[in-house]
C-alpha cells in the first residue's frame, strides 16, 4: 500500500467520519460504540471501493485482489479516524 494513496483515502472519508460522529452525536446524546460506527460506515463503503465488475483487471482473481487491497486500505483509515474523533470528544 503505498502511503500516498492511503494519505488520499484518508484525507477522503474524513468528512464520512466526522459526520457519522456528529449526525449520532446529535441523534443518541452518545458517541457510537465501535460495533455502530462500523455498520453506519460500512453503508458508506461501497461508494469508495466501488462494484468489484468495474475493478477487473487481466488475469483470473486479479479484481477479487485489487477490491480486497482497496477495501481494507479504506477501513484502515476508517479505523484510525474513527479512534481521532474518539480522542477529540473524550473528556480529557
Amino acid at each position: 500500500m503505498n502511503s500516498t494513496d492511503f494519505d488520499g483515502v484518508k484525507r477522503d472519508i474524513s468528512l464520512t467520519v466526522n459526520d457519522i460522529f456528529v449526525n449520532f452525536e446529535e441523534d443518541n446524546y452518545r458517541l457510537p460504540t465501535m460495533e455502530e460506527f462500523r455498520t453506519i460506515f460500512s453503508s458508506h463503503a461501497e461508494q469508495y471501493i466501488g462494484p468489484v465488475s468495474e475493478l477487473k483487471v487481466e488475469g483470473i482473481g486479479c479484481h477479487l485482489d485489487r477490491h480486497r487491497r482497496r477495501e481494507q486500505m479504506l477501513w484502515t483509515a476508517a479505523n484510525e479516524l474513527e479512534a481521532e474523533q474518539r480522542f477529540l470528544r473524550s473528556d480529557c
